[in-house]
């Protein structure tokens, strides 16, 4: 996914996940925002974007996971320090 595209889908899906944060939310909701979530995450292309961590930090202290191939794009350019370019 092209970087524009990605960081405005990440906004709109760090709102949706801010705003279903909170007691009683359906079940399926949940389900619905995590398959977004991993929709976004494994159409990531440049793993350098600061949209990227946000969406992994905000979905992970809501409680919803990130996946492990995801999980591994950010974790590399954080060993390599390639946001320091």
């Amino acid at each position: 996914m092209e970087s524009r595209a990605f960081i405005k889908h990440a906004a709109v899906l760090i709102e949706k996940i801010n705003t279903l944060n909170v007691p009683g939310v359906a079940v399926e909701q949940k389900e619905e925002v995590q398959k977004e979530i991993n929709q976004l995450m494994s159409g990531m292309q440049n793993p350098t974007l600061p949209s990227a961590y946000k969406l992994a930090d905000v979905a992970t202290q809501a409680g919803y996971t990130i996946s492990p191939a995801a999980r591994a794009k950010l974790e590399q350019v954080e060993k390599e320090g390639w946001w320091e370019v």
